[in-house]
């Protein structure tokens, strides 16, 4: 039985909510391969198709929250402490593990540790370093697909949004 159902809108890793268009099969030479064909909504011209039975990229796709598991995350960010590393290559790496595998609430503590690094940078009259700067925009767009659709808001709303109530 398949994880997921035909019309469901999931997350899928950094290409962002895509909704699951069709459960079907593929024959390539003498095998049948069961996929997902998945549609990003920020890009109408793309299809995705995701092997059913592969493991690692089927654990990339997640379900969207509910508004009330929405504000339970958010809850529990704006409580956290957050700590920068300063080691560029481990920060990179657990970063970009992040991105790819964080579930929402890892991907926001990741932007308010970002938001909050750039905010002590500022007043150092520095700037991000381009790689954080790289993850930044990748996080707050995962963040700004899955939340509108989540809330029914407009995208741009969204990190007004979540800095208000995770920064407060």
């Amino acid at each position: 039985m398949d994880k997921f159902i035909k019309g469901e809108k999931v997350l899928y890793s950094v290409n962002g909510v895509c909704e699951i268009t069709d459960i079907t099969e593929k024959v390539f030479g003498k095998t049948v391969m069961r996929y997902y064909v998945l549609k990003p909504i920020s890009n109408g011209e793309a299809t995705l198709f995701v092997p059913v039975n592969n493991e690692n990229l089927v654990k990339k796709m997640k379900k969207l929250m509910t508004q009330p598991q929405l504000d339970e995350v958010l809850d529990d960010v704006s409580s956290k402490e957050v700590e920068w590393n300063s080691n560029e290559v481990v920060r990179k790496e657990e970063f970009r593990n992040t991105i790819s595998f964080g579930n929402i609430g890892e991907i926001l503590v990741l932007l308010k540790s970002i938001w909050l690094h750039r905010r002590i940078q500022n007043s150092k009259g520095r700037k991000l370093h381009i790689s954080d700067e790289m993850y930044l925009r990748e996080a707050e767009k995962i963040i700004k697909e899955e939340i509108s659709t989540v809330i029914g808001v407009e995208q741009d709303e969204v990190i007004p949004y979540i800095k208000n109530k995770i920064l407060a």
